[in-house]
């Protein structure tokens, strides 16, 4: 056996034989320690095996081995007198807490390491009621114990470095990841950042700004396993009642919602008890919640993860933790798909500013106030991975061709048409950026999904009207429509990653056409759709072929022969786009589609989208080779000529009735 601190550890005592109690004690016992329970009643102690029994066999250990391994008693004397490391597991009272400390102090031998499975109450107090306050420290597992991977690490003001790196390599003895707190401070870390979190949440609800499906299928939809009121169902909603209540008394700037404590009084604690924000079968009866997944895009995730990653700076600006542990505490403890401090790099540090501001001016509470951290981040331009910079650094790369801007975040090609202030209208530079940064995209083995779009407050405004009239000939026509208009048309249609249309603002003529080649599109509820081509003599020649594969006659006839704009809602009804989002949205679900196709592998994407080409071809291609010429065709007719000038004169044309 090893001679350091942690290898001279054997013998186990657990004080307290509840749920957290008896599944630390099976933790203990099933990872080869002698373990004691001790409780002040036996029919307690008696309960807490059978339980340990119970759950031994459904996780499929060896339980007699186990068992063998446990004892348990009534006395302070016996549990104690021989023990190598204690921990206490009694309930969230810092008196109780304090007198079962004195207690251990009179019987534990001078070796004997201290630990508190406390949530939120202070190590340094409760260690106070020892003579030796050194040896006190703080194990703070989480519920279930015998499923969760995770343990805060908790460091008192006086806790000597040995025992703190002790209990840490006990932890990872016992299979549980250590997280590291190396200041005593109320709620610690998972707990303050957790209740930024669920706390938002309640609030929106007790706002009347949202309903508990609509914010839990949105935090679903970003990957976490379960929304915020599922969760505080689930781990009790009086636990993060108390939780909260005990964090604010103790100085920390917290509201605690009055919805939140009304449940706690009316024992609506959650799984429980049978009803909480939603209700169970049985009380005790675990049951998933029907959490509506059309739901997903009602409720922006930012406004809970804002507070959560204030809290986060706080941590850091106080060197109580490090982003590293920050992330793994999340990412395990509550088994996010990745850390608080990531996502806020993919997010935006400075949008996450905006909503705490946004938050702060709704409720005039300081809670909200951006930590000076995150300002400065912002000041830096560390906003996060659209600046190579956040949290973390990234890989980024940003380039322009001609007007149209090009980076690369991570794995995500994002293709900005960038002429705002003719609302990005296609002109031959623009098309031929477009066609230089498709294939950039394409030849990087890097960028896994391609985002286009607009700058400004439009997608695309169609093709530059002013620009088409300036053609003097079919030759001009035709020589910018086969030579660039054409061949980006194809590099588009044959990107092999997939491409997602960001639609935020106009898109309309070619614009819309874009849309339509996209692989996946979102827009804002002010985005805006039309074909308005033959208002100016012309004729949408995307639309009408390869449009076909998106939409069918009578609402591509619909679209072309009227060139009548479309709301979003309407554009997601008839299939030009999948989803309509709140319009500070649109990025973030652009880019959560990006991701969730990277669930596939590149090759396969290429090869499906190979495959769909292919099939527009044999269907569509000669159609479409036809539908370009008599676009030049009609550009060079006296029709387009009218139309063209009355569009730039702002008037009717004259065949308008």
């Amino acid at each position: 056996m090893s001679d350091s601190l942690a290898g001279r550890v054997d013998a186990v005592t657990v004080v307290g034989a509840g749920t957290m109690g008896h599944g630390i004690a099976q933790t203990f016992a099933t990872a080869g320690y002698n373990v004691t329970i001790v409780d002040v009643d036996d029919d307690v102690l008696k309960t807490a095996l059978e339980k340990i029994e119970g759950s031994l066999e459904k996780l499929g250990e060896d339980h007699d081995a186990v068992l063998e391994r446990l004892e348990t008693t009534t006395s302070d004397e016996e549990a104690y007198g021989d023990a190598d490391l204690i921990v206490e597991a009694v309930p969230e009272d810092i008196d109780l807490k304090r007198t079962v400390f004195e207690s251990i102090d009179d019987h534990a031998p001078e070796r004997t390491i201290l630990a508190t499975n406390t949530s939120t109450l202070p190590i340094t107090e409760i260690a106070s009621a020892t003579d030796r306050p050194n040896a006190v420290v703080g194990m703070h597992f989480s519920n279930p114990v015998q499923l969760m991977e995770i343990v805060e690490v908790i460091r008192g003001k006086a806790t000597d470095d040995d025992v703190f790196e002790a209990i840490q390599e006990i932890s990872t003895e016992i299979e549980k990841t250590p997280v590291l707190v190396e200041k005593d401070i109320p709620g610690f870390l998972i707990n303050r950042i957790n209740l930024r979190f669920w706390l938002e949440a309640v609030r929106q609800v007790e706002n009347g700004e949202q309903d508990e499906r609509s914010i839990d299928a949105a935090i679903r939809r970003i990957g976490l396993p379960m929304g915020p009121f599922e969760v505080l169902d689930f781990s009790g909603v009086d636990v993060a009642t108390m939780a909260a209540k005990s964090m604010r008394d103790r100085g920390v700037d917290l509201h605690v919602p009055d919805l939140l404590e009304e449940k706690t009084e009316v024992d609506k604690h959650g799984m429980k008890t049978g009803v909480g924000f939603y209700s169970y079968p049985t009380p005790g009866e675990y049951s998933r919640v029907d959490i509506p997944r059309e739901r997903r895009y009602d409720f922006d995730p930012k406004h809970l993860l804002a507070p959560a990653v204030n809290e986060a700076a706080w941590l850091l600006a106080n060197d109580v933790t490090t982003k590293s542990e920050i992330d793994k505490a999340m990412r395990i403890g509550m088994n996010w798909p990745r850390g608080l401090l990531k996502m806020a790099d993919e997010y935006g540090i400075d949008r996450l500013v905006e909503t705490l501001e946004t938050l702060r001016e709704r409720s005039g509470w300081d809670e909200y106030e951006p930590h000076p951290h995150l300002e400065e981040m912002v000041s830096n331009d560390e906003c996060g991975r659209k600046s190579s910079v956040g949290f973390y650094e990234w890989d980024y790369e940003q380039t322009t061709f001609d007007t149209v801007r090009y980076e690369r975040r991570e794995y995500v090609a994002w293709i900005t048409l960038d002429r705002p202030e003719a609302l990005n209208a296609l002109d031959e530079p623009s098309w031929e950026g477009l066609n230089d940064a498709l294939e950039h995209a394409a030849n990087d083995d890097e960028v896994r999904a391609t985002i286009l779009r607009g700058s400004g407050r439009a997608f695309c405004a169609g093709d530059d009207i002013a620009e088409i009239q300036s053609w003097e000939s079919t030759e001009d026509a035709s020589e910018m429509i086969e030579n660039v208009l054409g061949p980006t048309v194809e590099t588009l249609r044959n990107h092999p990653k997939p491409v997602i249309a960001a639609v935020d603002g106009v898109a309309n003529g070619g614009g819309c056409e874009l849309v339509l080649l996209s692989d996946l599109a979102v827009a804002s509820p002010d985005s805006d759709f039309a074909l308005p081509e033959a208002k100016i003599g012309a004729l949408p020649p995307i639309g009408l072929t390869y449009g076909r594969m998106s939409l069918g006659k009578k609402s591509i006839m619909e679209l072309a022969l009227t060139g009548d704009q479309l709301t979003a809602t309407e554009a997601e009804s008839m299939g030009i786009v999948n989803y309509v989002v709140d319009g500070d949205q649109v990025a973030d679900v652009a880019r959560e589609l990006a991701r969730a196709t990277t669930a596939s592998g590149p090759k396969s994407v290429a090869e499906m989208k190979d495959f769909w080409t292919t099939m527009e071809d044999d269907l569509l291609e000669d159609w479409f080779d036809n539908a370009m010429g008599r676009l030049v065709e009609r550009t060079q007719s006296e029709e387009a000529s009218e139309g063209l000038a009355a569009f730039l004169e702002k008037r009717d044309p004259d065949w308008q009735r």
